[in-house]
């Protein structure tokens, strides 16, 4: 497999500006465009082989006529990802009882909090 890194980035404009500037991201090698929204808002990830590439496309971006700002929200390395896919490989977070096909939903009872249970099923 080969390394890469990937950001994600939230890119912000006029409203007006939303579908010019998705088509000039969209036509940058390494960048993908995937949501939009009425407020000027527009989300895009940065693939690239290295963090230098990605800053150079970041600052790409930001020099678009139309773009107020772009940010870098997330980044990390494809070793990583491999590292967070094993960890959800490897985890067990479905309850016992959700996975028990005899089970009806009429027998469930509840006597508990939601936020616990879900930091307990988080924390695996």
């Amino acid at each position: 497999m080969q390394d890469f890194n990937v950001s994600g980035v939230v890119v912000m404009c006029q409203p007006e500006d939303i579908s010019k500037l998705w088509g000039e991201m969209e036509q940058i090698a390494n960048v993908q465009c995937h949501y939009k929204d009425e407020s000027g808002k527009i989300i895009i990830t940065i693939e690239s082989e290295n963090i230098e590439n990605e800053i150079k496309t970041l600052k790409m971006i930001e020099g678009i006529k139309g773009v107020m700002s772009a940010q870098m929200i997330y980044s990390y390395h494809s070793s990583e990802l491999e590292s967070m896919r094993d960890d959800i490989q490897k985890a067990d977070s479905i309850p016992q009882i959700l996975k028990d096909d005899t089970l009806q939903a009429q027998d469930i009872t509840y006597a508990g909090d939601v936020e616990s249970s879900l930091e307990a099923i988080l924390k695996k």
